[in-house]
């Protein structure tokens, strides 16, 4: 009973706050398309986060590069590990979408407008004007967001195996690729649930990725899997998977 009257109270706050900011994007985004990014990825992060009494617990943020563009690339588990890389890091971010998102009403309008939206069986000629598009955005000092495990993560295993797209990026363009691990993001709305539960989520942000000039793309590709398979059961021993409150 108390999960259906969460329901009444949750989804209708969560539309009608999405698609305002949605509109709200769209205008400003005639401006200035940094600010609709902060927009994009800070306000909806409060409109998730909040109404749900979501807390986002974060270490490393001082492993973050002061300046100049780079790759953020996180495990994903649910829904709301988009809002919690923006909550993570403070800033306003670039994410690397699957194209089918662009068909999404509003949703879609915006990520056109703010966002790069990546076409899995685009092909070879796909890839490169992304990889393009992307080189472009990093020069000129944004930050992009990569889910390399490339689905939400529904199995016991910490990290699923990595999609190279993120490394190819990192080796085209030599920006810093900074890992980020997120945790207990899966038992607070699991995949499949049409409800969020309150409590928190664990995020760190390890140091750069250290890659050697000459390095391997399948060598890059591991380490980044070790790394964030480390972190993972780093934040698992400090905090056990739960709910703070499981009937809501």
């Amino acid at each position: 009973m108390a999960r259906f009257f969460f329901a009444i109270w949750y989804w209708p706050i969560f539309f009608v706050l999405t698609i305002l900011a949605g509109f709200v994007c769209l205008i400003v985004s005639l401006f200035s398309k940094k600010a609709t990014r902060y927009i994009s990825s800070h306000v909806w992060a409060a409109i998730v986060l909040t109404p749900a009494a979501i807390k986002i617990k974060v270490e490393g943020q001082e492993n973050l590069p002061a300046k100049g563009g780079f790759i953020i690339f996180a495990n994903h588990r649910s829904l709301l590990d988009i809002p919690t890389v923006a909550k993570a890091t403070g800033r306003s971010i670039s994410w690397v979408a699957k194209a089918a998102l662009g068909q999404i009403p509003v949703f879609g309008w915006v990520l056109k407008r703010v966002h790069m939206l990546v076409d899995r069986g685009g092909g070879a000629d796909a890839a490169k004007k992304m990889l393009i598009e992307a080189s472009a955005r990093l020069a000129a000092g944004e930050v992009m967001a990569i889910f390399p495990e490339g689905t939400r993560n529904k199995s016991e295993i910490p990290i699923l195996p990595l999609k190279k797209g993120a490394f190819i990026l990192a080796k085209h363009t030599g920006v810093p690729l900074v890992p980020l691990t997120i945790y207990n993001s899966g038992a607070l709305w699991p995949t499949g649930s049409y409800l969020p539960h309150s409590g928190q989520i664990k995020a760190h942000i390890g140091p750069p990725l250290e890659i050697e000039p000459r390095e391997s793309l399948a060598n890059i590709t591991e380490k980044a899997s070790q790394t964030l398979t480390d972190l993972y059961l780093g934040l698992q021993k400090e905090l056990p998977e739960k709910t703070n409150s499981p009937d809501i």
